[in-house]
């Protein structure tokens, strides 16, 4: 009974934990949202929705414990419904007041199994059967979401809505988990496990480790704000000393530049600048403005700068900005402007008067990521930053979280200057908190609920103590009673045991009395000898323990029959002695009109073991002829009968019984072997010498069999020969497997030796076996050297070389290698393959001297060609600066001349035009003819591009075009590819200004961008526009280098920017096609494939 009660206790107990803590905690939810509202911080992570669930939740276990049924069935479905309106009704329109209640899917399942569990184990008889399938999934579920707080990849499967909530939640769903197999007997237990004072322990307990958890988060929310505005002040003070420096340091140089009267040389001014630069990184770009804001000197680290200089000051707003910093005299920062590659920039502005009447600026570009990464360098914390400049975001730690999963947390604005304002806000991913804060409450919550469980556990056994032991009390005076009746009844059964004994001592037999209920009640010493066991061990102890299992049912038959007034004869069963031995009994019994079975046993176990024996020995023989085809075979040489065994009559194929005499078996036996069998049955009979023949038969019924024919002579007292006997064996299967073999073999010799590559084979002790025709040749050995010696004898320079090792692995593993191996003595590579066996090492080889030639051949010409390109790419670099400085000094001394140009004639003005038109051109050409051998020799690594991203960047560069032209240009979501970014630009470049630059005059160019034909094997890029087109003979002659399809007066440019498209496509492994015509627009497709390695590159 103490047994009975611990499982059902622990489980009852673990129940009323479970069921207590949900409540608590629920409890404590809606208490702390009523208080905090749905953004306090510190609040408890799992929303309100999760309150009103674990408090139904509550109930619900409360009330099946408690075996309230038709209220626990009502709580079940109350919360599957519950659940289903939290999870759906926020996902419904208008229902955006209900999200901070919305409850996880994956809890809603959890939610119906726990439910279905509970209202199996009150209604269905097999209840216990759905518990136990929805428990593991319970825990399962659970297990998984706790385990997606340490591992990514299962992050969806997390059950709460945040971190803490998940390491919360997770523990209480597998432990609900592990108690839904236990509902049912616990509902259905006989016993009364509930007591007021057990749940007011529990509530006690848990309540008290509940509240000790929340106030550890909400402490642990108010040193996440305490860090969050020291982190904010510190950089704040970091900050407005980073750019006082900036603006201190421009300022200073605009003063040295402006004692200067004028603009600094040239030299002085590089010199300087490039100091600054190298000096501070985070500067980009220095230059000085007149008073048109044009600039005098520029220095940058790279030409992107200049464009973006460009940019910057083709904006009025800039200008005007410009205009303020001169006309309050002092030192400026700009609004932020991003660049090309999404990085925020922002302008230093401090003005200058290089001579009189004349109001200029320095400008200086400063990288503002560059300036709040230093700042943020050594910061190491789950606190991230965000600075914005005018509104406009300009740096971030984090970048990755969204504006739902982040949870601010302290921000500080500055506005060191009436036109510019920065603000730094400090954030944390929502439910995030560092690993002590965020794993101590829960670590505290779950100590103390089990440390509460233990507790009511032990309440509870105390109180069964307390019951056990007072039942035991009234148990002890009812022994006392029966224990007085027992000692009257001794004494009577004594005196019949005195009796019994005498009779039984006297029978030779095995001989017991025993009861109805299986019980030794006598037995003889026949009986305890046998069986090895002494009286005491059996007397009082039931007879079954001696069966058998096997004769259990046999046995109890035996005694129904006895009890419907038969008698029990020669019944065989089988009785275990002491060591476990089984004794064949055969028995008989009959039932006396005390209800007692008088049985008188014979112990047949050596007889039966006897019998069984000739059984086993008489079926292995025949199986033994069925399974060898062997019979055997007697001649009685006085009366000349023959005596066959049944399989020698079925290998003559003749009816079984049926014997022929010797010379009538003889003739069963072809023409070409009779006289040699009769030669042998006539020797073996005259002189007793034995025969074993191998011959050939013709079946009675006209088969030809090969047989094993073996005689042997049986001799009298007086030797002589009286009797021929012998056995007789089918080996027709045999003799046609070995012909078969032999068959093999020659064939296996022919093939080896017409084979091109060379083979030999060697045993387990490296002696060859052997060596065919090809091997000879290679190894310039006839097989008669190599044939029984052993392979390193013959050929020991390979000894410790890489043949050696591969061959011993082989041999050794078991496992087939292959290789490529140069062997000096023979002056020849070879390849080789070697395939271990239990015989030994077969090998495979073959020459490829002149592959390897061909190989080294092929490495020296890519070694001079690689030489060639380097000495190209070296060429064009020079050749395009040694051709582009005569053009610098051609357009110099033109701008000088325009300048005069009021001086020239009309024709003279012309001329100098057209020379500038002219330089340009070749400048533009040159760039061009660079662009296009650099997709090729500055080519970058393939790798995942957004095709979007890339789009958008050129559309912004083409932003002056598209405006002065009204272009209108529709574009849709594009896939990603695997490529290069900055050539993929280029193409995207090209054909969308192609696009803008040729449409029909007062006829706004439309553009449409997108994708077609989508697939796992690729997709089709689409450039389509409705301009002026072009003749469908001339497609081929578009992608060739300086051909052109328009007038250079109509439409500029220089021919080569669709041939630099057509090279970087080719590299892509992209194909480009055009469809065009007169005045109806052209399109261009794109078609990407998906190769293996750009699968691998966007799975990383």
């Amino acid at each position: 009974m103490v047994n009975a009660l611990k499982r059902p206790a622990f489980w009852y107990c673990l129940t009323l934990a479970l069921a207590i803590s949900l409540g608590s905690v629920g409890l404590i939810i809606l208490i702390d949202f009523g208080i905090s509202g749905p953004e306090g911080v510190g609040r408890l992570s799992l929303r309100p929705g999760g309150g009103l669930i674990a408090l139904t939740l509550c109930a619900a276990f409360l009330a099946l414990l408690l075996r309230y049924r038709w209220l626990a069935t009502g709580l079940g479905f109350g919360l599957i419904a519950l659940a289903s309106l939290l999870t759906l009704a926020p996902r419904l329109p208008e229902s955006d007041w209900l999200d901070i209640a919305a409850l996880n899917p994956l809890l809603l399942l959890v939610i119906l199994l726990i439910s279905l569990s509970g209202l199996a184990a009150m209604h269905l008889s097999r209840g216990w059967f759905v518990g136990l399938v929805c428990g593991p999934m319970v825990f399962g579920l659970g297990l998984v979401s706790l385990l997606s707080h340490w591992y990514p990849g299962l992050s969806a499967l997390g059950l709460g809505n945040l971190t803490e909530a998940t390491l919360v939640l997770s523990p209480l769903v597998m432990l609900a988990g592990l108690i839904l197999p236990f509902l049912y007997s616990i509902y259905h237990s006989e016993v009364q496990f509930y007591s007021k004072g057990l749940l007011v322990l529990g509530i006690l307990g848990i309540l008290i480790t509940t509240l000790s958890w929340h106030a550890l988060r909400l402490q642990s929310g108010e040193r996440l704000i305490e860090r969050a505005e020291s982190l904010a002040s510190q950089l704040e003070a970091s900050a407005d000393s980073a750019f006082g420096v900036k603006l201190a340091l421009i300022r200073r140089l605009a003063e040295r530049w402006e004692l200067l009267d004028g603009v600094p040389s040239q030299s002085f001014w590089e010199q300087e600048v490039s100091s600054y630069l190298r000096d501070f990184p985070d500067l980009r770009l220095i230059t000085i403005l007149n008073r048109d804001h044009s600039p005098v000197r520029t220095e940058s680290r790279t030409l992107d700068y200049r464009g973006w200089l460009e940019i910057f000051l083709s904006d009025q707003r800039n200008r005007d900005w410009l205009n303020h910093t001169i006309e309050a005299r002092s030192a400026h920062l700009s609004a932020p402007l991003v660049d090309n590659q999404d990085r925020y920039h922002a302008a230093i502005a401090v003005p200058i008067t290089p001579g009189p009447g004349y109001s200029w600026s320095v400008l200086a570009v400063v990288d503002l990521q560059t300036v709040y990464e230093k700042l943020t360098a050594y910061y190491d914390g789950n606190l991230h930053v965000k600075v914005y400049h005018q509104n406009q975001k300009v740096f971030d730690t984090a970048p990755d979280i969204t504006g739902e999963q982040e949870s601010m947390l302290a921000s500080q604005r500055i506005t060191p200057h009436h036109d510019s304002e920065r603000r730094i806000e400090v954030y944390t991913r929502r439910g995030s908190l560092p690993p002590g804060e965020l794993y101590l409450p829960p670590a505290v919550l779950f100590t103390g609920l089990g440390l509460s469980f233990l507790v009511m556990l032990s309440h509870f056994f105390w109180r069964q103590s307390e019951q056990r032991t007072r039942s035991l009390a009234e148990l002890n005076e009812v022994l006392n009673q029966h224990l007085e009746e027992e000692r009257e009844l001794r004494t009577t059964n004594e005196t019949l045991s005195r009796e019994r004994d005498q009779f039984f001592a006297l029978s030779p037999d095995m001989f017991c009395i025993v009861d109805l209920n299986s019980h030794f009640f006598e037995l003889n010493e026949t009986f305890v000898h046998t069986l090895g066991y002494t009286r005491d061990q059996l007397l009082g102890s039931s007879y079954m323990k001696l069966v058998h299992a096997e004769d259990h049912e046999k046995t109890i038959r035996a005694v129904q029959s006895l009890t419907e007034g038969h008698e029990v004869k020669d019944l065989l069963i089988r009785v275990l002695d002491c060591d476990g031995n089984p004794h064949w009994l055969q028995i008989n019994a009959i039932l006396s009109a005390d209800d007692l079975i008088y049985v008188v046993a014979r112990d047949t176990t050596d007889q039966l073991a006897i019998e069984e024996k000739l059984r086993e020995n008489e079926a292995l023989l025949k199986l033994a002829e069925r399974l060898a085809q062997l019979g055997g075979w007697v001649v009685d040489l006085s009366t000349g009968k023959s005596v066959w065994s049944d399989a020698v009559c079925d290998i003559h194929e003749l009816p079984r019984g049926q014997a022929p005499d010797v010379e009538d078996a003889i003739n069963f036996y072809v023409d070409e072997h009779r006289e040699q069998i009769r030669a042998a049955v006539l020797l073996c009979a005259e002189t007793g010498i034995p025969f074993d023949e191998e011959l050939q038969i013709r079946t009675a019924k006209g088969n030809l069999r090969w047989v094993r024919a073996i005689g042997h002579a049986v001799q009298d007292d007086e030797g002589k020969v009286v009797k021929l006997q012998g056995a007789f064996q089918d080996i027709t299967a045999s003799h046609q497997a070995m012909e078969q073999i032999r068959r093999y073999a020659e064939r296996q010799a022919i093939i080896f030796e017409s084979i091109t590559d060379a083979f030999y084979t060697v045993d387990n002790d490296w002696r060859f076996t052997y060596v065919n025709r090809k091997s000879e040749e290679l190894l310039r050995k006839n097989r008669d050297d190599l044939l029984g010696h052993n392979l390193w004898e013959v050929f020991p320079d390979t000894i410790g070389t890489e043949l050696d090792d591969q061959y011993r692995y082989a041999m050794e593993t078991g496992n087939s290698v292959s290789f490529e191996f140069y062997y000096p003595p023979l002056n020849e590579w070879l390849e080789v393959s070697a395939y271990p066996s239990d015989e030994g090492l077969a090998v495979y080889y073959r020459s490829i001297w002149e592959r390897k030639e061909a190989q080294q051949k092929l490495e020296a010409a890519m070694a001079e060609l690689e030489r060639s390109n380097r000495e190209l790419q070296d060429f064009a670099f020079v050749a395009s600066h040694d051709l582009q400085e005569p053009l610098r000094k051609i357009q110099a001394f033109s701008d000088r001349l325009m300048t005069k140009s009021d001086q020239f004639g009309p024709s003279e003005q012309d001329y100098l035009k057209r020379m500038q038109s002219a330089a340009g051109r070749m400048q533009q050409l040159i760039e061009d003819l660079l662009s296009y051998s650099r997709v090729t020799t500055r080519a970058k690594p393939m790798a995942l591009c957004h095709t979007d991203d890339v789009l958008t960047g050129v559309l912004q560069d083409l932003d002056t075009a598209i405006t002065h032209e009204q272009a209108r240009i529709k574009v849709q979501p594009l896939p990603d590819l695997v490529g290069d970014a900055t050539q993929l630009r280029q193409v995207f470049q090209n054909l969308l200004s192609n696009a803008i630059k040729f449409h029909a005059p007062d006829t706004p160019p439309e553009i449409s961008v997108y994708a077609e034909n989508v697939s796992d094997s690729g997709w089709t890029l689409v450039v389509q526009d409705q301009g002026i087109g072009f003749d469908p003979r001339y497609t081929q002659k578009l992608f060739h280098p300086f051909q052109r399809l328009h007038s250079r007066d109509g439409y500029a440019g220089t021919g080569i920017g669709m041939a630099i498209v057509k090279k970087i496509l080719d590299r892509h492994g992209a194909e480009i096609t055009v469809v065009s015509a007169p005045g109806e627009g052209t399109t261009f497709r794109i078609r990407f494939t998906s190769s293996p390695a750009q699968e691998q590159s966007k799975d990383e």
